[in-house]
């Protein structure tokens, strides 16, 4: 059985797909925001080549059970309820989430993309699977107080007491049904594959054992509409996630959605080539700014501080990051620290503002930028640096002809400062 491909660009599309589907397979669902993940369990993802996967499992495990009961509300019954909660709260485990509702796949597919590639539903049998592994055409959960000794004896193959000794697992992934311990796992219609040994991703594994799997892309341009979709439908943070945070997380994206519906909105400036740093570039008014209005709004906050010592001493071009963009702060240790983006692949318009002694801009004590008055369409924004970077100095206006002589240019790395919003 190969591996079967489709495309949804529409959750109308996506429902004609399943619904074809299911006419000759009973399938599961599993939604994943980049359509070039692997199918790999956390646990899996995260060890490194070589690492003892039974012993990290069961390090995990001992951990998590020891500390985990007085910090929920939740009582496990038995080792196969406190892995599924394991894997609800992000530990590391050898489980795939599934559900059995495609909507709800759906719905985890496009949950946390931004939009800058495409998602992906996998769709797998479940059943055959089992027949395949197993050889039963059953799907079971092998917690369940009522399964006979029989089945358990079949299933706990895949998920041992901790440290015990010459008790081997399977190698490859089996299919299993979680008793309902939790409400989310009830609410999401949750039900997961384990892994054996073998730590290749299922969209591996599976088809070379002749079981149906199939996976459905959604377009990266397609999951903002289908968001919208899902929330009409009834499917959004609240529904999947039934508590408080997931209320909080509903509200939220409302609020976003409706501040940043258009790229466009908010936005006041582009870069362009400076004309006061005639070596370099600067930041422009697409449009007139009127005094007060703060700029650079939807500008990622977060910054990151590295001590002087510990700068790159080479090569030059990567130590002149620092040099040119960094905004530098001396504490009450003394120690001189520079102020970064997390990444220099993330630098934003804030950062490219150029000096002056006659600003148009200002920086507030919480590092917001605002106009310091009206500013008008085609002009260049600049800012004192010195009004929240101790930057070398002292400044020195900006080069340029002026009435048959040259003013002074200021060295190089003092006038290139720069500083992004941080709110």
């Amino acid at each position: 059985m190969v591996l079967l491909k489709e495309t949804a660009p529409t959750v109308e599309a996506y429902i004609k797909i399943v619904s074809d589907l299911e006419k000759k397979w009973d399938l599961w669902f599993r939604g994943q925001a980049n359509a070039e993940w692997k199918l790999v369990p956390r646990l899996y993802r995260e060890l490194e080549a070589g690492s003892n996967t039974r012993e990290q499992d069961d390090d995990t495990r001992e951990h998590f059970i020891r500390a985990g009961g007085s910090l929920s509300d939740a009582k496990p019954a038995d080792k196969w309820d406190w892995y599924f909660v394991m894997q609800h709260h992000h530990a590391s485990t050898r489980l795939l989430d599934w559900t059995e509702g495609a909507l709800i796949g759906l719905f985890f597919a496009v949950r946390e993309n931004e939009g800058y590639h495409d998602a992906a539903v996998w769709a797998l049998d479940p059943w055959e699977l089992n027949h395949k592994v197993v050889r039963k055409k059953e799907v079971l959960p092998p917690g369940e107080p009522g399964i006979t000794k029989e089945d358990r004896k079949r299933y706990d193959k895949w998920l041992r007491e901790r440290f015990a000794k010459r008790q081997r697992c399977p190698l490859r992934p089996v299919a299993v049904y979680p008793r309902h311990s939790t409400r989310r796992i009830a609410v999401q219609q949750s039900c997961f594959t384990i892994h054996g040994w073998d730590r290749r991703g299922l969209e591996e594994i599976v088809p070379s054992l002749g079981v149906p799997m199939v996976k459905i892309t959604i377009p990266s341009w397609a999951v903002g509409p289908i968001q919208d979709s899902l929330e009409t439908c009834g499917i959004d943070e609240t529904t999947v996630f039934p508590d408080l945070d997931g209320l909080g997380r509903s509200v939220s994206r409302g609020e976003k959605k409706a501040q940043h519906d258009r790229p466009h909105q908010g936005v006041y400036t582009r870069l362009r080539p400076s004309k006061v740093d005639k070596k370099g570039v600067g930041v422009f008014a697409i449009r007139s700014i009127k005094k007060g209005a703060p700029l650079f709004l939807g500008d990622a906050d977060e910054m990151a501080w590295s001590e002087k010592s510990n700068l790159p001493r080479g090569p030059k071009p990567l130590r002149e990051l620092y040099d040119d963009f960094a905004v530098i702060k001396t504490g009450p240790d003394e120690k001189k620290r520079y102020g970064c983006p997390t990444s220099f692949n993330r630098l934003t318009l804030s950062w490219y503002l150029n000096h002056s002694q006659r600003p148009n801009t200002k920086c507030d004590p919480d590092l917001n930028f605002s106009a310091l008055r009206d500013i008008e369409r085609g002009e260049e924004l600049t800012v004192d640096y010195s009004t929240y970077s101790e930057r070398p100095g002292p400044w020195v206006e900006p080069w340029w002809p002026t009435k048959g002589k040259a003013r002074r240019k200021p060295r190089p790395g003092a006038r290139r400062g720069k500083r992004r919003t941080a709110r």
